[in-house]
């Protein structure tokens, strides 16, 4: 699937050594993140998680799966699932992340797409010439991918800043 969602853009990976051993960054991560299962369907809503916690998901002694969580009135619920391993190199630690669309977004941007291609199979069997609804449904659905690529890129610039803060903070 990750082949696939880099064929289309929707999929970005980083790497960066940080000066930090990894054990601390581990304990610095935890410190910001809210534990909740891997698949962010919880009785808890985001906006009930405490305000020092901007990052939801689990995180392991080497690896780990966050989001950023949502904050109350939020209107970019577009954050990206972050992905990645962390390892020890000569006291230095390296983190290799992926990011990607979560399946809700992914499942929301396949309707878009299953309804205009409908809408165009309806103005197309009709013969009529009425074709301004196949252009709206193609526009939401377009706008819909540029929306989940701009909040990939913005996801991976924003945790590559934390991290960054996180090894610095003392």
């Amino acid at each position: 699937m990750n082949s696939f969602l880099k064929s289309i853009g929707l999929y970005n990976s980083l790497s960066i050594d940080l000066h930090i051993s990894s054990v601390e960054l581990v304990q610095r991560l935890m410190k910001v993140t809210y534990k909740t299962n891997t698949t962010f369907i919880s009785l808890e809503r985001d906006s009930a998680i405490p305000t020092r916690f901007e990052y939801r998901g689990m995180i392991e002694e080497n690896s780990f799966t966050i989001k950023r969580r949502a904050r109350l009135f939020d209107m970019n619920r577009n954050s990206p699932v972050f992905q990645g391993t962390i390892s020890d190199r000569n006291g230095k630690s390296s983190v290799d992340i992926e990011f990607f669309p979560s399946w809700f977004q992914i499942i929301n941007w396949i309707l878009v797409l299953c309804f205009c291609l409908i809408m165009i199979l309806v103005n197309i069997r009709d013969d009529q010439q009425n074709f301004i609804v196949a252009v709206v449904a193609l526009i939401i659905a377009v706008t819909q991918y540029f929306i989940l690529k701009r909040g990939i890129s913005r996801g991976k610039y924003e945790f590559e800043r934390e991290l960054i803060y996180i090894a610095q903070k003392p």
